[in-house]
């Protein structure tokens, strides 16, 4: 009869579910982001280094120049730790970060397209991808900017910087759900360009280029 509290111990230990490794850094997120917001200056310069990779993808994505991403990336960051003590709910630090980032990359091109006097922002923030062939390489970079704008993101976000659609979902303040919905859609687009163009065919205007 003694060993039966012990047997019991061990049936739930076995029962117990494991977290994953990305349940284990949201606690350990929500943890430093409880720490920080209270004033604890360590807390919150881990927190931040292990946050500001894909902070720094998603501004890159939102602006498309990787010098001027930096620039609103700086500008975040101090935000970020300017109001980090006005953080209510620990656990939302990512999602409240990311929407802090938007918002400043949001103000940096409403300031260039007026600076620079064009509505072109694709033309003026293309991003050059590695094209496995000329041909291909082509292809996919006339297909992104014939694509709508938030369809092009969404591509680049999931399938060039891997980011999950849960992460997305967070970076753009919207529902996983929608995330879904609209990946599901940019991708028949992307194949639907790729079955009506033929392997390797070129405009006029790519040959030229």
């Amino acid at each position: 009869m003694k060993d039966l509290p012990r047997r019991q111990n061990k049936t739930r230990l076995r029962g117990a579910r494991v977290k994953t490794k990305a349940e284990l850094v949201q606690s350990l997120d929500a943890y430093q982001a409880s720490l920080a917001a209270a004033g604890d200056k360590n807390a919150f310069e881990s927190l931040y280094r292990r946050w500001h990779p894909k902070g720094m993808r998603l501004a890159q994505r939102l602006i498309g120049n990787a010098e001027e991403a930096k620039d609103v990336m700086q500008e975040a960051s101090m935000t970020i730790a300017k109001n980090i003590h006005r953080l209510e709910k620990p656990d939302q630090f990512v999602a409240w970060a990311y929407t802090i980032v938007r918002r400043r990359a949001a103000d940096h091109i409403r300031l260039a397209i007026k600076a620079r006097k064009t509505s072109d922002r694709a033309a003026q923030y293309e991003i050059e991808l590695a094209p496995s062939s000329p041909e291909e390489g082509l292809s996919l970079k006339q297909a992104l900017l014939n694509m709508p704008d938030d369809e092009k993101l969404l591509l680049k976000l999931f399938y060039l910087d891997g980011f999950t659609g849960a992460e997305i979902a967070k970076a753009l303040g919207v529902p996983l759900g929608t995330v879904k919905s609209r990946l599901f859609k940019a991708r028949h687009h992307l194949k639907h360009y790729y079955q009506s163009v033929p392997r390797g065919a070129l405009s006029e205007g790519e040959k030229n280029e």
